[in-house]
């Protein structure tokens, strides 16, 4: 398989030298946004990550109340990332880079990437920190929620084992996220203008049960990992090979209906101004809207053309269920196997003995008073 994305192998793209460069141009005036997994996707691929662990983890995170809030933390990286753009710009910009990782926007090298460092300070020296700033930190992101869960797991502290399995479920599904590891990561650079959202929004609240059902699909038994990050790695070049056959069955379903599920920049002969405001919330609504044609058709054909390329997008998050079932696991394992989310009730206090002199004291006592005295006699 080609994985270069300036040479896939689609219809459409007859790419001229000019042509190319200009789409690369664009990509730099237009920065990475902040694109994920939606929240019904996390959950799917977290549910399914809990179900996939063995006994008696499985019980211990499984259970409706602890399962529900577990979901629920793996959701909020992406709105304390939002709480912050409106709040810390400077906190935004470190929260917003560790949800992706473009690694074809920092190496020239083919997947995969068996040469790149996976060690981040190697990686910063090699690379330059700036490279990761812009281009992202997601794997050492889930590194650092992998040790978080496991110092809060070996010290039963719920609440940070929630939000550190949280970062966890959450960074580690970006990772399997194709589109969260190339810098093509809204279709700009082929024309595929809106792709994420569709992948991973559209299709997901469309067919949330087909997503659901094939996720479950191919369970085994979960590892201890004992190279995390060699493991991260090996996964990010997964993900990427995933690219070039989602863009291909996307410009097949928008050649069939004309519809497209993003819109260009703007440029001589587009919307402008309030137009394009307009057409902007127009495609953020046709994610959510189930009825209206043509999106209706769009999605359906998306659908079958990822099939019937073996359903790229779903195997994403069925490895990432499995991924993220792997390293909750490693993490409790490596805490010491806890029984409980909570702190290990302490040893109940050794009660003192009563000093010898208070014993004797009270048995004179009690002779004095209870014990009948002896009768004079004459």
């Amino acid at each position: 398989m080609n994985f270069e994305l300036g040479t896939l192998n689609l219809p459409r793209l007859a790419w001229t030298r000019s042509a190319f460069l200009a789409l690369l141009i664009l990509a730099a005036l237009f920065p990475r946004a902040a694109f994920a997994w939606g929240d019904r996707a996390h959950a799917i691929i977290t549910e399914e990550a809990v179900r996939r662990l063995p006994e008696p983890l499985q019980d211990l995170l499984g259970g409706v109340g602890t399962l529900a809030r577990l979901k629920e933390a793996s959701i909020a990286p992406d709105r304390r990332r939002e709480e912050l753009k409106k709040d810390d710009r400077a906190a935004y910009e470190t929260e917003h880079v560790k949800h992706f990782f473009d690694i074809d926007a920092i190496t020239d090298e083919p997947p995969p990437f068996a040469h790149f460092p996976r060690d981040r300070a190697a990686a910063e020296k090699q690379f330059g920190a700036a490279a990761f700033q812009k281009s992202g930190t997601a794997p050492w992101a889930a590194e650092e929620a992998l040790k978080a869960l496991t110092e809060a797991l070996s010290r039963g502290e719920t609440e940070e084992i929630f939000r550190a399995a949280g970062d966890l479920a959450h960074f580690v599904a970006d990772i399997h996220m194709p589109f969260h590891v190339t810098k093509n990561f809204n279709g700009q650079l082929t024309g595929n203008w809106g792709v994420h959202e569709a992948v991973d929004v559209g299709l997901v609240n469309r067919y949330a049960d087909f997503y659901a059902a094939a996720v479950s699909d191919g369970r085994t038994e979960v590892p201890f990992l004992e190279d995390v990050e060699g493991g991260l790695f090996q996964w990010i070049a997964h993900a990427y090979a995933r690219v070039p056959p989602i863009l291909e069955a996307e410009t097949a379903a928008r050649r069939a209906t004309g519809y497209s599920p993003g819109i260009e920049p703007a440029k001589e002969g587009s919307p402008q101004g309030a137009d394009r405001a307009r057409l902007k919330k127009e495609k953020e609504v046709d994610l959510d809207d189930l009825a209206r044609e043509p999106v209706k058709a769009y999605y359906a054909a998306f659908k079958h053309e990822l099939e019937a390329r073996g359903s790229p997008d779903a195997l994403a998050m069925r490895d990432a269920a499995d991924h993220v079932a792997q390293l909750l696991y490693t993490a409790w394992v490596s805490a010491g196997k806890p029984s409980s989310l909570a702190p290990a009730a302490p040893a109940p206090a050794a009660r003192e003995g009563m000093p010898i002199w208070f014993i004797a004291l009270a048995a004179a006592i009690f002779i004095m008073i209870f014990l009948p005295r002896r009768r004079r006699t004459s």
